[in-house]
C-alpha cells in the first residue's frame, strides 16, 4: 500500500513540473513575439496661436479746405500730389480790399476810443450823464469788435496746410474768384494710418485695446496698435468694427488690401510631425504614444499646420509634460495592444 501511494506522488509531482515548465516556455515565446516599435518622447511647450484678420488701409485724416472769405485767388503755391508741412502757404485770396477795410475799422476805433476818454473824463467831472458815458463805451466796443473782424478776414485770406499732410484734390485755379465756403483743395493725412477691418464674435473675445498687431501688406509687415473697437456689432453681419494704427513715414497709401496677425496668449500645445498623425477606426484625427508598455491612440486638435508638421492640443486628461509618441511602427499596431519599445532620440 504504501508503495502505491508513493508511486501516485511521483507521478502527480512529475506532471506538475512539467505543466509548469509548459507555461513558462509559453510566456516566453508570447515575450518574445511582441511587436517593437520606435518611439519619441515629445515634451509639452508653449504656443501661441495668431489671430489673422483681413482689412484695407485708411487715412486717418481727410480734411477739405474751404474759403472763409471772399476774393480771387491772386497766389497758388501748390501742386496735387505734393506732401507738404504744417504752416505752409497754399494759397493766398487777394487781400487788398482786406487790407482798405482793416485800416478804415482802425481809424474808427482810434476816434471811438478818443470819444470814449472824453465822455469818462466829463462824467467824473459831472458835466456828463451816464446815459452818455454807456453810450461812448458801447460805441468803441463795436468799433473794436469791427477792428477784430477786419483782421480776422485779412488773415483768412491765406489758406495755411493745418497738419502735415498730402494735396489730394486741387478745385480752384489761379485768377479764380471763389466766395465764402466755397471748396479749395482736399488734404489727406496718411500719417498715422489706419487699417479698417472686422471681427466676428468669437475673434472679439481675443482682441483688446492697445493690443499690438502686424500688419502684412504686400511684403512690408508693420507692427501696430488696435485703437478703436466697436462697442456694438453689425446688425446684419454680427461683426464688430477693429481699427489698427500704424506709423507710416513711407506714406503707405490708403485703400490697399491688408492683413492683420494678433499674436494670442499662449497654451501647452505639443509639436508632432506630419508623419506621426494618424486615424482611427471611427475617423478621429490623433496619434499613437506608449502608456505603460500599451498603444494608446490619444485625439488630437490640430492648432497650426506649419507644412512639416501640426502644434496639437491634446485632451487635457492625457496632458502631461512629455509623452512617449511611436515613430517608426504604429502602422502595425492597434489601441490596447502590448508592445516592445525602442526608445530613440532626435536632434
Amino acid at each position: 500500500m504504501k508503495i502505491y501511494t508513493l508511486i501516485l506522488i511521483f507521478t502527480l509531482a512529475t506532471i506538475f513540473f512539467f505543466l509548469k515548465d509548459k507555461n513558462v516556455e509559453k510566456k516566453e515565446t508570447k515575450i518574445e513575439n511582441l511587436k517593437t516599435v520606435e518611439v519619441q518622447k515629445l515634451d509639452k511647450e508653449k504656443f501661441s496661436k495668431k489671430l489673422k484678420l483681413r482689412g484695407f488701409t485708411e487715412a486717418s485724416r481727410i480734411v477739405t479746405l474751404k474759403a472763409q472769405v471772399e476774393g480771387k485767388i491772386s497766389s497758388k503755391k501748390f501742386t496735387k500730389g505734393s506732401y507738404y508741412k504744417a504752416g505752409t502757404q497754399l494759397l493766398l485770396i487777394d487781400p487788398e480790399d482786406k487790407i482798405a477795410k482793416l485800416k478804415e475799422m482802425e481809424a474808427l476805433l482810434e476816434q471811438r476810443k478818443k470819444e470814449y476818454e472824453v465822455a469818462e473824463n466829463l462824467f467824473e467831472k459831472g458835466y456828463r450823464s451816464e446815459v452818455k458815458l454807456t453810450e461812448s463805451r458801447t460805441n468803441f466796443e463795436n468799433a473794436l469788435a469791427l477792428f477784430e473782424k477786419s483782421q480776422v478776414e485779412l488773415n483768412n485770406t491765406k489758406i495755411i496746410m493745418p497738419f502735415d499732410s498730402s494735396v489730394e484734390e486741387s478745385y480752384i485755379e489761379l485768377g479764380d474768384y471763389v466766395k465764402k465756403g466755397d471748396s479749395l483743395a482736399k488734404i489727406v493725412d496718411l500719417d498715422p494710418i489706419y487699417i479698417n477691418l472686422t471681427a466676428t464674435e468669437k475673434e472679439i473675445l481675443n482682441l483688446e485695446l492697445y493690443q499690438n498687431a502686424e500688419v502684412i501688406i504686400g511684403k512690408k509687415r508693420i507692427q501696430g496698435k488696435i485703437n478703436y473697437i466697436s462697442k456694438t456689432s453689425d446688425p446684419k453681419t454680427r461683426n464688430f468694427k477693429i481699427q489698427v494704427e500704424i506709423s507710416n513715414p513711407s506714406k503707405i497709401l490708403s485703400g490697399l488690401s491688408s492683413e492683420i496677425e494678433v499674436e494670442l496668449e499662449p497654451i501647452d500645445a505639443f509639436f508632432i510631425p506630419s508623419s506621426l498623425i494618424t486615424l482611427n477606426n471611427q475617423g478621429q484625427i490623433g496619434i499613437k504614444i506608449i502608456v505603460e508598455q500599451l498603444v494608446k491612440f490619444v485625439p488630437v486638435k490640430i492648432l497650426s499646420d506649419l507644412g512639416n508638421g501640426y502644434w496639437v492640443k491634446i485632451d487635457e486628461n492625457q496632458m502631461t509634460d512629455g509623452i512617449l509618441i511611436i515613430s517608426q511602427g504604429q502602422e502595425y499596431t492597434v489601441d490596447g495592444e502590448n508592445v516592445n519599445i525602442n526608445i530613440k532620440n532626435y536632434d
